[in-house]
């Protein structure tokens, strides 16, 4: 019989030998200022001395694959003195290959340089873009007269710290535009698109994945199977799941026999006719005869609750909405304010808006924290002062607040209690450090914008929302957009641009966005995430006309692609309202003022919302965050190094199962309602603890949590009160002893600080411990004494790894063993495990590609629990069977799986 290699048997593999590589990228050097597009008009082409941020880029960075790390940086073409700055440090002496991808216009040089001066050296000049790397008739340099272009150079550099320099310093044809660069001893890597050099943490990873076995837990306590309170997701007035749907009118409130008496918006004037005479009278209408169907409005006022208009005449929109309300009071409604004038409500809508209050579901914010207006000079001077991170947040709250309370005082004409209540901010870049924020400042609901990105991994957005939700008693919302970039999958005439002029940006089509196994995958996992509510972007393309030019004709009206998921999610969702509470028993701990997104629009903390781009800048802090995500959710690294596809990024089968929440640090403790829920806590990022959180911290490793700290991360007051052990000074290895197993493990150059005490983990080769785990009362503190975790390249050690392994070993009855992503959730009978397979269907921005069904997954689920019976939601036709406690079964390529397991 077949059988799995445990995981000492794979580490034992030839590995090839050690190379030491630095990934930098250019929109982290300093010295950036402004914006430069290369591709813009030529005004936004100007710089003058300077590289300004490029990026997110357009339909031609889309098409090569995306950015790196989402930017890039540019400057003009007759700009001859732009120079960016970085200090890196580097691990070995050696020769390095220096590779830089950068734009390469079509038919012209595309000079720069790169300049390393290594303390008390001379420097090193390498020139770049003197002769082309891609041929001129290239696909690429044909649609966009540029492509992207990787070359490389070789130095010989010592350990040590060196000063990099990125240079223009000639005048071109075309913009310049560097994405990344590349430092690597490995000779012979060629680097291909965004991939990366082999790294030893990444092979570790790839080799947990691949192991059978338990391995053994380190945590001290384990989740019981009934789930805390604080994890139940909240629910609008605790009727659950509604779906807010955009309403471009309201006559199917009227009295007409002949209207559609359901809440509805279909574009386009021939569709809409169709529609309304297929379901004149009826109220079965695919998707919109489902109650939990919400309308919305757009406005930054209930201005459809107005009875009259302006000029005294009868407003036959609010007064027919105002008596659906009075007839159906079990239904709510609410509010869409992007981009809307703050428009005064008269004394009658403001007396409307208060009867129907406890309805009203929220206005939402779709990419913003609530659509009001703080001028740049009035933040500068706010943040003028501000020293540390937790001092910009106090002040983006204050300006905030009173620049919401004032955009409400303009709408209802008098101070407004509460005026962030009922904001919904729906952020996407930023949703990790606005959601802990908007909740402080009192939002219940708090949402994310999801879409196709780089970076844009589902599982981590929702663990940095929904554990600010547990923490804050909120409710999560999506607001679902189905973008790739800058395109979007749009099924109606409305919103599409598809013409010629269209290409080089924001180019809408039926075939262009995120597509369809992106939308169905985002709708099963958000609803399954605890989301209370699902708002629209578009909303109005879910019925179409499909037709052709010739011989095909145009076909009745009927369900679209779109209309097709959200009809069947619909029926689904409704056979099966138990859709249980997410089993996440991991939490990262993280300051409630992080500020980091794995993915800005523009590379500082905040995303520079503060306008401190000087006190902001990228660094160890938001390295540390990037790599723990980073290695919790692995392949999300690997993956992010191929071209960007619409699921690549987004429904990532991670290593461990999506069972990590984030918890936040807050000054006052009294906000930390639900570290003690989770058994397993990891501390990430730069954290100035007080006295306080210190106390609170060391109570929750008292009272049975495991807690993983690394060196040089936790400050503050605080900090002493976890009792660290005693250390010694830093030193440095390579390599390392996992002393629970006596295996070797190869590692890049890393820093360390010897440990005292403890039960070690892990050894240097010379015998130095540098893990160890320390009992605490009923708890457990385990120290990772290697600064912030990484090495001196900036990237996660594979101690790290193996931590993560052992920690989460034990932690959850159900188990899933296959390349998926998975997600695990506690029912009222048992168990729902939902399986995504996103490959095989790798859909670019721009057109759709067949299913390549030789990527379906064959996954083994496991779990302690006794099963009565086993059904997929979606599949129900498919017999299962548990077997031993294991159920093995096929997820097809591009498909969603949602097993119930009931417990007997």
């Amino acid at each position: 019989p077949m059988t799995r290699p445990t995981l000492l048997a794979l580490l034992l593999l030839p590995l090839s030998a050690r190379a030491e590589s630095i990934w930098l990228e250019a929109e982290h050097f300093d010295g950036i200022r402004g914006y430069c597009w290369p591709g813009g008009t030529p005004q936004m082409q100007k710089t003058d001395g300077r590289w300004g941020l490029s990026g997110p880029g357009w339909a031609a960075e889309w098409a090569q694959g995306g950015e790196s790390g989402f930017l890039s940086i540019g400057c003009g073409a007759d700009d001859d003195k732009a120079v960016a700055t970085t200090t890196l440090e580097i691990p070995v002496k050696g020769k390095y290959r220096v590779w830089v991808r950068f734009r390469e216009n079509r038919g012209t040089t595309n000079r720069f340089q790169v300049r390393l001066t290594p303390k008390g050296a001379a420097t090193t000049t390498l020139t770049y873009g003197t002769s082309p790397m891609v041929e001129d008739d290239n696909e690429m340099k044909l649609y966009w007269d540029w492509a992207f272009a990787w070359e490389g150079h070789d130095a010989d550099l010592p350990a040590g710290p060196v000063a990099v320099e990125l240079a223009s310093a000639s005048k071109e044809k075309g913009c310049r535009q560097i994405d990344c660069l590349c430092l690597t001893t490995d000779l012979d890597y060629r680097p291909l698109i965004k991939e990366r050099p082999a790294h030893p943490t990444r092979a570790m990873l790839d080799a947990i994945r691949k192991a059978e076995g338990k391995l053994e837990p380190l945590a001290r306590r384990q989740v019981d199977a009934a789930v805390p309170a604080a994890w139940v997701p909240r629910t609008f007035r605790d009727k659950g799941f509604l779906y807010l749907w955009n309403m471009g009118h309201a006559k199917w409130a009227t009295d007409d026999p002949k209207r559609v008496p359901v809440p509805y918006n279909v574009a386009d004037a021939d569709t809409q006719k169709a529609f309304e005479a297929m379901y004149a009278g009826r109220k079965d209408v695919p998707i919109f005869g489902d109650p939990r169907v919400t309308p919305i409005f757009h406005g930054a006022g209930p201005y459809i609750l107005e009875p009259d208009t302006k000029d005294g005449k009868s407003n036959p929109n609010g007064r027919a909405f105002l008596k659906w309300l009075d007839q159906n009071p079990d239904r709510n409604w609410g509010l869409l304010l992007n981009y809307h004038p703050n428009n005064p409500v008269s004394p009658a809508g403001r007396a409307n808006f208060l009867k129907y209050r406890d309805r009203f579901v929220g206005a939402i914010a779709g990419e913003s924290l609530g659509y009001f207006d703080i001028p740049a000079d009035a933040m500068k001077a706010a943040t003028a002062s501000a020293k540390t991170r937790r001092e910009l947040a106090d002040a983006i709250t204050k300006l905030s607040l009173e620049a919401n309370a004032k955009k409400y005082k303009t709408v209802y004409g008098q101070d407004w209690p509460d005026a962030y209540r009922e904001v919904i901010p729906c952020q996407s870049i930023g949703v990790t450090w606005g959601a802990p924020l908007c909740y402080s400042w009192g939002a219940r609901t708090v949402g994310y914008e999801s879409s196709a990105i780089t970076g844009g991994i589902l599982a981590l957005r929702m663990a940095f929302l929904r554990g600010a939700a547990r923490q804050n008693g909120g409710m999560t919302a999506t607001y679902r957009s189905c973008n790739f970039g800058d395109a979007s999958t749009i099924f109606s005439e409305q919103q599409s641009y598809t013409k010629p002029k269209n290409i080089l940006d924001n180019y809408y089509s039926v075939f262009s966005g995120a597509g369809m196994t992106w939308y169905k995958m985002d709708v099963w996992h958000q609803y399954l995430a605890g989301s209370a509510m699902f708002y629209h972007e578009q909303g109005f393309d879910e019925f179409w006309m499909p037709g052709g030019t010739t011989a095909a004709g145009i076909k009745p009206v009927q369900l679209s692609p779109k209309g097709k998921i959200v009809d069947r999610f619909l029926k689904v969702s409704a056979q099966h309202p138990d859709r249980g509470v997410p089993y996440t028993p991991v939490a990262f701990l993280v300051d409630y003022a992080h500020g980091w997104d794995p993915a800005p629009f523009s590379p500082h903390a905040f995303d520079d919302f503060a306008k401190r781009p000087e006190r902001t800048r990228y660094g160890d802090h938001e390295r540390m965050l990037l790599e723990y995500f980073w290695t919790a959710y692995h392949p999300i690294g690997t993956k992010a190094e191929s071209p960007t596809t619409s699921t690549s990024e987004v429904n990532v089968p991670g290593v461990f199962g999506d069972i990590f929440d984030v918890v936040y640090a807050y000054p006052d403790v009294k906000k930390w309602t639900t570290i003690d829920t989770y058994p397993v806590v990891v501390a990430a990022g730069d954290i100035a603890l007080t006295a306080d959180e210190g106390k609170r911290l060391s109570k929750y490793v008292e009272d049975g949590g495991t807690l993983l700290v690394a060196d040089d991360h936790l400050t503050g007051p605080g900090a002493e009160a976890l009792g660290l052990p005693s250390a010694g000074a830093l030193a440095e290895a390579d390599g390392y002893k996992w002393t629970l197993t006596g295996e070797d493990g190869k590692s890049q150059r890393f820093r360390y600080r010897p440990l005292e005490g403890g039960k070690p983990l892990a050894r240097t080769a010379g015998g130095q411990c540098f893990c160890a785990m320390y009992d605490r009362g009923k708890g457990r503190l385990i120290v990772f004494s290697v600064p912030r975790g990484l090495g001196i390249d900036k990237t996660a050690h594979p101690v790290l790894a193996r931590l993560l392994a052992h920690l989460t070993s034990g932690l959850t009855p159900v188990t899933v063993h296959g390349d998926v992503e998975w997600m695990l959730n506690r029912t009222k009978t048992g168990w729902l495990v939902t399986l995504f397979n996103p490959a095989g269907q790798s859909k670019p921005q721009q057109g759709i590609t067949p299913t390549d069904y030789r990527e379906n997954r064959t996954v083994t689920i496991r779990t302690s629990r006794p099963v009565a019976s086993a059904s997929d939601w979606l599949f129900p036709e498919e017999q299962l069977a548990v077997k031993d406690g294991a159920l093995t079964l096929t997820v097809l390529a591009g498909s969603v799986r949602v097993i119930e397991l009931k417990e007997k």
